[in-house]
């Protein structure tokens, strides 16, 4: 029953618009693997390191290097919250197969449940690999979409959005909690979905345009 009712949801969100991650590079199905939300989401044997209903492991989330700066005016915590953790359980470089470094090699790879009614893990369900890997010349385009462990080169994640006092040169959202309409924050705080919603389908999958910088200005004065 719980498995219909998810199943259903994603379909009434797919049909109205509010997704459209199908058909696109999010969208890992194959002719022979054809669930779609399964590459991300379980209902059951779910990981605790992020939400909702998370089918993929960190084994080390220790081994992210925070954003620093003298600069910053607020709170950034020691390791990604579970909404960036989401996103890094692909996109780390940390936890990918090939990778010397990798604590875990095939946590990128495999599924904590495979596709179907069952709760076990998953080694066998095959991607579309092309959707991460240039097409048929099996090199890795890293720059594209792995992020890696040194998070001190990207836009701070798990940082808390600071107040007026703490820096006037940011807007104040409506929603000191989840942000603005379009762009969220969670508890809070700016994460990896803040600017980006992994199942719209649109360039960088990109919560807003960014043309003229829009979606910096959101947040940024200047």
């Amino acid at each position: 029953m719980i498995i219909f009712i998810i199943a259903f949801i994603l379909l009434i969100s797919v049909k109205n618009g509010e997704s459209n991650v199908v058909g696109s590079k999010h969208d890992l199905s194959t002719t022979t693997t054809t669930q779609v939300c399964v590459f991300c989401h379980t209902p059951h044997g779910a990981s605790d390191i992020a939400k909702p209903l998370w089918n993929r492991n960190i084994s080390d989330i220790t081994a992210f290097q925070m954003y620093s700066s003298p600069t910053i005016d607020s709170t950034i915590d020691s390791s990604p919250n579970p909404p960036s953790l989401a996103c890094l359980s692909c996109h780390d470089g940390v936890s990918a197969e090939g990778d010397a470094s990798a604590v875990n090699p095939y946590d990128t790879h495999n599924l904590r449940n495979g596709p179907g009614p069952g709760s076990v893990p998953d080694t066998t369900s095959q991607p579309n690999c092309n959707a991460c890997h240039n097409t048929g010349s099996g090199i890795y385009p890293r720059k594209l979409w792995r992020i890696g462990a040194n998070l001190m080169d990207d836009h701070p994640i798990s940082i808390s959005y600071p107040t007026p006092a703490q820096d006037p040169d940011f807007n104040i959202p409506p929603d000191p909690q989840k942000g603005w309409p379009d762009v969220k924050l969670f508890n809070g705080k700016v994460e990896c979905p803040t600017c980006h919603d992994p199942h719209n389908g649109q360039p960088l999958f990109l919560r807003k345009p960014n043309e003229y910088s829009q979606l910096c200005f959101t947040c940024h004065k200047k």
